[in-house]
């Protein structure tokens, strides 16, 4: 969680960079159309909710033994019950890695020209993404305060079943985060890539790269079935639709419609800029 957290404040840091560097990339993408309809909303959501995530994630507490001697499992759906026998170190380690690595996939596209002389776009609205990620994510975790599926576990050591994140299985922020960020990804490249094979290999990979962190989150017994397929599902959603919606098409004119630009002046961090 803690990486999760300086992984949020670095895309922060390097978008509000990239509006003093090169303000024009924010303005004057030719994929990508950012207005202050759209980002002011979605960015003030996402703050918001990731705030109150991390807030309310800091004071929770977990279940602690007697809480788990007088759990029950009759109340679990029948294609969750299975997870309650499942605890593997080498899975919860191959889930971090997955997680881990995909962290660097949003920078896949500084690789193409095009997309690196619009990167502030990109940069804002992955930030976006990954703030809506984490205020559903977050928020859902301490809500439903669901406890993991080890803790169900009586072969599992007890140290282990109350530790202190053991109530917080719905749903898997790994599967969340890996499927936000490579859908994407995915879909911030097909932008930029004509070939349709490349195109495709990318999107089999942007598809599989979660699940695959999704199985290893349910054999570490972390999560149940339904918390993977709800953090996939999440997050595939942000990371597909967060682009689509910036997307620019033939009746988007900066003319008529009015824009977001980023400058630096004076003690402004942003200025937003209305166009007509």
């Amino acid at each position: 969680m803690h990486f999760r957290k300086c992984y949020i404040i670095f895309w922060c840091a390097l978008t509000i960079f990239l509006s003093f560097a090169t303000p024009q990339s924010f303005s004057q993408s030719k994929a990508y159309y950012l207005s202050t309809q759209k980002e002011v909303p979605l960015l003030a959501a996402g703050a918001t909710g990731t705030i109150s995530s991390l807030l309310l994630r800091r004071n929770q507490v977990p279940l602690d033994s007697t809480q788990i001697i007088d759990l029950k499992t009759d109340r679990l759906l029948g294609i969750d019950l299975p997870a309650t026998e499942n605890y593997s170190r080498k899975a919860r380690i191959a889930s971090d890695v997955f997680l881990n690595v995909s962290y660097l996939f949003p920078l896949t596209p500084l690789l193409l020209s095009e997309a690196r002389a619009e990167y502030g776009a990109i940069s804002l609205m992955f930030l976006e993404t990954l703030l809506l990620n984490e205020t559903f994510t977050g928020l859902s975790k301490v809500l439903v305060s669901r406890p993991r599926p080890f803790t169900h576990n009586g072969d599992v050591d007890f140290m282990d079943r109350t530790a202190e994140d053991n109530n917080l299985s719905f749903f898997s922020g790994h599967t969340s985060y890996t499927a936000a960020i490579s859908f994407f990804s995915a879909q911030i490249l097909s932008q930029y890539i004509d070939n349709p094979t490349t195109r495709n290999l990318i999107w089999a990979g942007a598809i599989a790269w979660p699940a695959a962190t999704g199985y290893f989150r349910y054999k570490a017994g972390k999560h149940y079935v339904t918390d993977v397929l709800t953090g996939y599902v999440v997050g595939a959603a942000l990371g597909y639709f967060i682009p689509r919606l910036h997307e620019r098409d033939e009746n988007t004119e900066e003319g008529n419609v009015s824009t977001l630009q980023l400058y630096p002046q004076g003690p402004q961090m942003f200025k937003l800029v209305w166009v007509f």
